[in-house]
């Protein structure tokens, strides 16, 4: 009876939730920068931006070495495979979704 639905349910889900914040961080941070009460020279904030990309990528970099270890156990279930699955998925969406704010030269 001890088979803690939520804790597998949040190893699996946490690299999306990451990768959902990340992306409201980003874009709406550099959607905020780029109003015309709020333009920044230069356009948004690629500092922020790249210090926000690269925590979100090692915290899914992170949570997929954990799941990773989970794997050697003798009752590997499918949780633990759809942690590991989330995690690099979360690292090509965070990535993905990082690249172009790092390109970006300014507000058009």
């Amino acid at each position: 009876m001890h088979d803690h639905f939520f804790v597998r349910l949040a190893r699996g889900s946490a690299p999306f939730v990451i990768w959902a914040l990340h992306f409201t961080l980003c874009y709406g941070l550099a959607a905020a920068q780029c109003t015309p009460g709020g333009m920044r020279a230069g356009g948004p904030d690629r500092v922020l931006l790249g210090v926000a990309t690269v925590v979100a990528l090692a915290a899914c970099v992170w949570l997929g070495w954990r799941a990773r270890g989970r794997l050697r156990e003798p009752d590997v279930g499918l949780s633990n495979w759809a942690a590991v699955a989330g995690a690099m998925l979360g690292v090509v969406a965070i990535a993905w979704n990082g690249i172009p704010l790092l390109l970006v030269a300014g507000c058009a």
